[in-house]
């Protein structure tokens, strides 16, 4: 159990409504109240069901005062995923890094900590402070999400480390060197990050963490980039990819050598990708794709590639999520491309979505006839669940709810079919609208 001083220390990170300080006025852990009469089962129980409201980390730190059994019970769920924005930043540093120097003074909280989110810091913290989290956190840490400007990765050559503007920048490496040592780290979030990415930098540091199963990141001009695609390694678990960003062609070769385990991609807000270079990813790595999404703003793509063609390089593919601008563009006049997949052997997709901005709404009409025609009759026969953005059907409101109620009706019935032991079963299947 920690020591009484960093009882003492730790309500100051869960005041997250005012900037007044709590702390419990206690000289000894034998002034709290005696244990209450109540078993851990029950109360690991109230723990669980307090998690289910906004006030959670609140009425978890209020458990802690209680008694000793109290704070036993909630001590651990409090701090396993603490809720940290600009009001509570500094306390939460305060309970966390006592001391600058991690050989004086350690914190036991730091290896209660599973899953940290920075992303609602902007101005909050630095890339020194950033880098010392990490190191205190880096034994238990599996989630971390990187705030937008304290954490710098920018990798310079050595004939730019001249003047104190680039010495600088070269410092906040430290990031990504403190980064690689959170050996248990199993999603990693650098999608806020607003400094330029280095990839060769990234991936040298992400390469060493044998657990990452999630990476989210934000790619930007690399003028630098000089790495071959078979010296480029990455995590050997990742199952997840997200990037986004301006890259580059010559930048796309390196996700070619993605590991075996990569099931699952998204590329979106990529206005510089070519149409050649996402073919060449698509047929470099489309093979062991089962959920793949490509979002808005990645125009270029949009315009220039067709459903059938991302099909025919994704035979395992389960779920895709595609903007809803291009459907009527992607099912017809490609005589170029080869089909395998027709009404008899139609392709093993499950769920499709149609995403959608407001910015796209104009002039975006879907044929549902032709969604209704690929399922019912075509290459998109294992189709159970459609997902349309709200903003996607603009078609007159009674002529589209009537199509859409079509459509689920026939997903419902092909499920049905399908018997009790389909992976989409009867009651998941159908078409839903979201918001976007």
């Amino acid at each position: 159990m920690p020591s009484v001083t960093e009882i003492g220390a730790s309500p100051e990170l869960l005041n997250i409504e005012s900037d007044q300080q709590y702390a419990l006025e206690i000289s000894d852990l034998d002034s709290l109240p005696q244990d209450s009469r109540l078993p851990t089962e029950l109360l690991l129980q109230i723990v669980t069901y307090v998690l289910g409201f906004s006030s959670a980390q609140r009425d978890l730190w209020a458990m802690t005062l209680v008694s000793r059994s109290w704070y036993a019970a909630a001590v651990t769920t409090l701090y396993r995923k603490p809720d940290i924005s600009g009001k509570n930043f500094n306390l939460f540093v305060r309970t966390l890094c006592p001391s600058i120097n991690a050989h004086i003074r350690k914190s036991s909280f730091s290896t209660m900590i599973e899953e940290l989110d920075m992303s609602r810091l902007v101005h909050d913290s630095s890339r020194s402070l950033t880098s010392r989290i990490l190191g205190r956190l880096k034994d238990g840490l599996e989630g971390f999400v990187a705030p937008q400007s304290s954490f710098g990765y920018v990798c310079l050559p050595p004939r730019h480390l001249a003047t104190l503007h680039s010495i600088l920048k070269a410092v906040s490496i430290n990031c990504l060197a403190a980064l690689s040592k959170c050996q248990h780290l199993r999603k990693l979030d650098l999608s806020y990050v607003s400094e330029s990415l280095a990839l060769s930098q990234l991936l040298h540091s992400v390469s060493k963490l044998p657990q990452l199963e999630e990476l989210l990141i934000r790619c930007m001009v690399d003028h630098n980039y000089v790495a071959e695609p078979p010296n480029v390694r990455w995590p050997p678990r990742l199952k997840t990819l997200q990037f986004s960003g301006p890259i580059q062609d010559c930048q796309v070769a390196i996700f070619s050598t993605l590991p075996k385990s990569t099931t699952a991609l998204t590329v979106h807000h990529c206005p510089n990708l070519t149409i050649q270079a996402f073919r060449r990813l698509l047929v470099n790595f489309g093979a062991a794709l089962e959920f793949f999404q490509f979002g808005p703003r990645t125009s270029n793509v949009v315009k220039g590639t067709n459903l059938i063609h991302c099909l025919e390089c994704a035979p395992k593919l389960r779920r895709l999520v595609m903007p809803a601008t291009t459907y009527s563009i992607w099912t017809r006049g490609y005589p170029d491309v080869p089909v395998r997949y027709d009404a008899l052997n139609p392709h093993p997709l499950e769920h499709l979505t149609f995403d959608c901005t407001a910015l796209d709404r104009q002039g975006m009409q879907l044929d549902y006839e032709d969604i209704w025609s690929a399922i019912a009759d075509g290459y998109l026969g294992h189709v159970r669940r459609l997902g349309f953005c709200h903003q996607a059907n603009v078609q007159p409101w009674r002529t589209g709810r009537r199509a859409l109620q079509d459509l689920d009706e026939l997903l419902r019935a092909l499920a049905r079919e399908d018997g009790p032991s389909a992976s989409v079963k009867e009651e998941d299947a159908g078409v839903y609208v979201y918001n976007s």
